[in-house]
């Protein structure tokens, strides 16, 4: 199979793009929780020299990563170009962002398809419901006075 088979399969770019955006959703997690954990770190610092270190590497660290990410996404257009990969122009930012937020979505989502499961699955006073019951071949319905656990 030749790479501008690869190359021109959509689903070569939709696997580029989940992985970029992948990468932005996990810097994002992460600067949160250097956030979280350098405003921890000062609160309880107590004048301590060594913990004020912490939170303030930790500060730097964040803004670092921020920076290197936000000049990778605006980078991999270019460098993609230099590499003659065909349609470099589908890796923008604006994309990588859409396909992160639809995976953020995707995430939030799931839940809703775990209620609604839960939901339509629930027990409705009917074991065999929409089942004729004059269907003398269906076995009766185990209750706890005929089988003990």
């Amino acid at each position: 199979m030749p790479m501008n088979a690869v190359y021109s399969n959509a689903d070569f770019q939709n696997i580029i793009l989940t992985v970029l955006a992948l990468v932005v959703i996990l810097v994002i997690v992460w600067c949160i929780y250097t956030f979280i954990r350098a405003i921890i770190l000062f609160v309880f610092a107590h004048n301590k020299e060594e913990n004020k270190k912490k939170w303030r590497n930790s500060i730097r660290f964040m803004i670092i990563w921020v920076f290197l990410t936000v000049l990778l996404l605006f980078l991999i257009p270019t460098v993609l170009r230099w590499m003659r990969v065909p349609e470099y122009d589908v890796y923008t930012p604006s994309n990588i962002f859409s396909r992160a937020g639809e995976l953020v979505n995707g995430l939030f989502d799931l839940g809703n398809v775990i209620k609604q499961s839960q939901e339509n699955s629930q027990y409705h006073g009917q074991i065999y419901d929409g089942i004729d019951s004059s269907n003398s071949q269906l076995p009766e319905p185990i209750t706890s006075d005929q089988y003990n656990l």
